[in-house]
Protein backbone atom coordinates (compact mmCIF):
# COMPACT_ATOMS: atom_id res chain seq x y z
CA UNK A 1 0.00 0.00 0.00
CA UNK A 2 2.69 2.35 0.74
CA UNK A 3 4.25 1.84 -2.53
CA UNK A 4 1.31 2.67 -4.03
CA UNK A 5 1.07 5.97 -2.65
CA UNK A 6 4.87 6.51 -3.14
CA UNK A 7 4.56 5.64 -6.90
CA UNK A 8 1.08 7.42 -7.87
CA UNK A 9 2.69 10.59 -6.04
CA UNK A 10 5.28 10.24 -7.96
CA UNK A 11 3.56 9.81 -11.32
CA UNK A 12 1.34 12.66 -10.21
CA UNK A 13 4.24 14.75 -9.93
CA UNK A 14 5.84 14.40 -13.07
CA UNK A 15 2.46 13.88 -15.48
CA UNK A 16 0.59 16.65 -13.90
CA UNK A 17 1.03 20.61 -14.45
CA UNK A 18 -0.14 23.09 -11.96
CA UNK A 19 -2.76 25.36 -13.66
CA UNK A 20 -3.50 27.90 -10.62
CA UNK A 21 -4.62 31.46 -10.95
CA UNK A 22 -2.97 34.56 -9.60
CA UNK A 23 -4.74 37.96 -9.20
CA UNK A 24 -3.18 41.14 -8.73
CA UNK A 25 -4.52 43.86 -7.13
CA UNK A 26 -3.56 47.13 -8.10
CA UNK A 27 -4.12 50.64 -7.03
CA UNK A 28 -5.25 53.96 -9.25
CA UNK A 29 -1.47 54.46 -10.27
CA UNK A 30 -0.83 50.58 -11.14
CA UNK A 31 0.95 49.89 -8.03
CA UNK A 32 0.75 46.25 -6.80
CA UNK A 33 -1.81 46.03 -3.81
CA UNK A 34 -2.25 42.81 -2.83
CA UNK A 35 -1.69 39.25 -4.47
CA UNK A 36 -3.53 36.49 -4.07
CA UNK A 37 -2.64 32.61 -5.40
CA UNK A 38 -6.17 30.35 -5.80
CA UNK A 39 -5.71 26.56 -5.79
CA UNK A 40 -6.21 24.23 -8.43
CA UNK A 41 -8.98 21.51 -7.52
CA UNK A 42 -8.50 19.79 -10.40
CA UNK A 43 -4.88 19.33 -10.12
CA UNK A 44 -5.48 18.27 -6.35
CA UNK A 45 -8.49 15.71 -7.56
CA UNK A 46 -6.79 13.84 -10.06
CA UNK A 47 -3.34 13.81 -8.06
CA UNK A 48 -5.77 11.98 -5.87
CA UNK A 49 -7.48 9.97 -7.56
CA UNK A 50 -4.05 8.71 -9.22
CA UNK A 51 -2.92 8.44 -5.99
CA UNK A 52 -5.85 6.07 -5.04
CA UNK A 53 -5.97 4.08 -8.28
CA UNK A 54 -1.81 3.12 -8.38
CA UNK A 55 -2.59 2.11 -4.24
CA UNK A 56 -5.60 -0.07 -5.32
CA UNK A 57 -3.95 -1.59 -8.40
CA UNK A 58 -0.22 -2.58 -6.81
CA UNK A 59 -2.42 -3.65 -3.84
CA UNK A 60 -4.34 -5.98 -6.05
CA UNK A 61 -1.26 -7.49 -7.84
CA UNK A 62 0.13 -8.07 -4.70
CA UNK A 63 -2.52 -9.88 -3.02
CA UNK A 64 -2.78 -12.08 -6.18
CA UNK A 65 0.95 -12.82 -6.30
CA UNK A 66 0.83 -13.92 -2.76
CA UNK A 67 -2.09 -15.97 -3.25
CA UNK A 68 -0.49 -17.76 -6.15
CA UNK A 69 2.48 -18.43 -4.08
CA UNK A 70 0.43 -20.24 -1.41
CA UNK A 71 -1.26 -22.25 -4.47
CA UNK A 72 2.42 -23.44 -5.41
Amino acid sequence: MIAGLVIGVILSFFFLDDNSVTLMELDDSGNMIKTTSELDFNLITNRFLIIVAVSILIYSIWTLIERKGKEL
